[in-house]
């Protein structure tokens, strides 16, 4: 089920051109990576499951940031406006921030849209 307004999930970018909008799921804000890395707690471990070129990552979340109730795993959906998939294949590690919607792999962090 989406959560989220659905006019979050379109991107102004034209080409090669960078986006335009500063929204979750858009471009990364330097507040935002400080405040994610100033909050360690909030971090949770996870695999990719799937990335998909029209933004969608599926991750299986680890830990206390995860939303299951009963359970030691939790899938997640998040987007972000660009396609990771050539630096997020199946398998690989990543961290989401459940406050500030970062997504890191690496030393890359992306702002994403969490449904």
């Amino acid at each position: 089920m989406i959560t989220q307004p659905l006019h979050i999930l379109q991107c102004n970018s034209t080409g090669g051109d960078g986006c335009v909008n500063h929204g979750a799921g858009h471009a990364t804000q330097p507040i935002h990576v400080r405040v994610a890395e100033a909050t360690p707690s909030k971090w949770a471990d996870g695999i990719v499951l799937r990335a998909t070129s029209d933004g969608w990552i599926g991750i299986a979340l680890f830990g206390p940031g995860d939303t299951a109730a009963d359970s030691d795993t939790a899938t997640v959906w998040v987007w972000n406006h660009a396609d990771l998939t050539a630096h997020l294949s199946a398998g690989a590690p990543v961290a989401l921030h459940s406050v500030y919607n970062v997504l890191a792999s690496g030393r890359s962090r992306v702002s994403v849209v969490r449904l």
